[in-house]
Parts: structure tokens; C-alpha cells; sequence
């Protein structure tokens, strides 16, 4: 493989899911994945607020270099620039990379909606990539777009769950209808995408166009995947209750 085919991902057959699902680099991208996050907040967990601080924004500018390189490469390798191709490549369309940009976005705004947001969609997102890639390990070379792929999901998945670890997010009971907000904001971004400014495309972005599982049911899919959901963000806010019960009582009495 040349230089020229590593950066524009040619000469580069595609692996059938047999050949690459949980072989060694499957393994080892989860095992990856798993360690830094473990390191990271092991290491973190006593530092000063300013050393975690750093620490995300770090993370958070190489995946924001990842993004802006990845997208640059995109576009120079582009056959036809379309306003369609063009929208594509710049803008974020998939689940995954809606959860990277509005990481990226929190971390360096510090809105706590956000990072309360991005930790619960991108660990969503980047869990499901780690189990099921469908891209990145998918190919015989890891060129430069597979190793974007591999890193940004690794990256999304170890600085979503540091948000957790390091504290930053915060799920209280009182302020769960914002992330249920910033999800119903995400899918009609999606309805928009897949209905209005891309209509016929055959991507199905935020899989609002076919069932992606093939599940086959009598009613429409949408309906299960809100419950699922539903389930899913209220088992963060529960969880954080629980955890923090005996802080919150203490904190309650000494208010009184």
C-alpha cells in the first residue's frame, strides 16, 4: 500500500464481518479502549478540578483535529463536488459523530447540559461501534480513514465515560427532560437530514428510515426504540440518585 492509497483509503478491500469481528484487533481495540479509560481515571480521579480540566480538552482538541483533518481529506479526494457531497463530508449526519461534536462543543463550553448529554449518547454510540464495528477494522490496511474511525470512537468512548468517572456530568431527577429535549433535537436533525435536505438517501441516518435490526414488527420500530431509550437514560438518573442518596441527605440536614 502507497502513501497515496494509506490517505485516500484505496487499494483497501473490505473484510467480510467473519474475517474481522472479534479477531485479535477487535479484541485489542476493545481491550484499548477499556485500559485508558481505567488508567485515565484512576490517575485523574484525586487530581485538582484544573488537571482534569486539561485532561478532557486535550482529548477533546485531537478529536477535534480528527475531525477537521478527516473532513479535509474527504473533500481534496472528492470526485464530484455537489452540494449534497459537499454536505456529507462537513457535517456531522451519523449518531456517533453528533455525539463527538457536541463532546467536543461541551467540553469546551463547559455547559453542563451538554456533558451530561454527550456522556450518555456517545457512550450509546461508541459501545455499540466497539461491539459491532462496521467500520475502521473493516478493511485489510488500517489507512488514515479507518484509523480516524477507530480513534475518534475509542476517544468518544474514554472521554464519555470520564465525564462519569471525573464527575463532570451530573444527573439529577429534576433536570431529565433536558436530555430528553437534546435527543429529540438530535433525531429531528435527523428527519431534516433524511426527509428535506437529503431526500431519497439510502445512509439512514439516526435510523429513522428503516428498521436497521430488522426486527419486523407490527407497529413501527420507532415506538420500541423510544421505550428502549426512555429506560436507558433513566437508568443514568437512578443510578446517580442511588449513588449519591446519603450526600444528598446530608446536605439536606445541613440546610436545616
Amino acid at each position: 500500500m502507497s502513501f497515496s492509497d494509506w490517505w485516500t483509503n484505496s487499494n483497501n478491500p473490505k473484510l467480510s464481518k467473519s474475517e474481522y469481528m472479534w479477531s485479535f484487533k477487535h479484541i485489542l481495540m476493545i481491550a484499548i479502549a477499556i485500559s485508558i479509560t481505567v488508567l485515565l481515571s484512576i490517575i485523574f480521579y484525586k487530581k485538582s478540578e484544573k488537571a482534569k480540566n486539561i485532561l478532557l480538552k486535550v482529548l477533546a482538541s485531537i478529536l477535534l483535529f480528527f475531525e477537521i483533518l478527516s473532513r479535509i481529506v474527504n473533500l481534496i479526494i472528492l470526485d464530484v463536488y455537489s452540494f449534497q457531497n459537499i454536505f456529507k463530508i462537513i457535517m456531522p449526519l451519523h449518531i456517533c459523530s453528533v455525539a463527538v461534536w457536541v463532546l467536543i462543543i461541551g467540553i469546551f463550553t463547559k455547559k453542563q447540559i451538554l456533558l451530561n448529554f454527550t456522556s450518555i449518547v456517545a457512550i450509546l454510540a461508541t459501545v455499540a461501534f466497539l461491539l459491532q464495528p462496521a467500520v475502521g477494522i473493516n478493511r485489510v490496511y488500517l489507512s488514515f480513514t479507518c484509523l480516524y474511525s477507530v480513534t475518534s470512537h475509542i476517544l468518544g468512548f474514554v472521554v464519555s465515560v470520564l465525564l462519569i468517572t471525573l464527575k463532570f456530568a451530573k444527573f439529577e431527577f429534576k433536570k431529565i427532560y433536558q436530555i430528553f429535549l437534546c435527543f429529540t433535537v438530535m433525531f429531528l436533525w435527523g428527519v431534516i437530514v433524511d426527509f428535506v435536505i437529503l431526500p431519497g438517501n439510502t445512509e439512514n441516518y439516526m435510523y429513522l428510515m428503516s428498521d436497521p435490526l430488522e426486527l419486523n414488527l407490527s407497529f413501527p420500530y420507532h415506538l420500541l426504540y423510544i421505550v428502549i431509550l426512555s429506560a436507558y437514560i433513566s437508568i443514568y438518573y437512578l443510578v446517580y440518585y442511588l449513588v449519591n442518596k446519603k450526600k444528598l441527605k446530608l446536605q439536606a440536614n445541613g440546610k436545616k
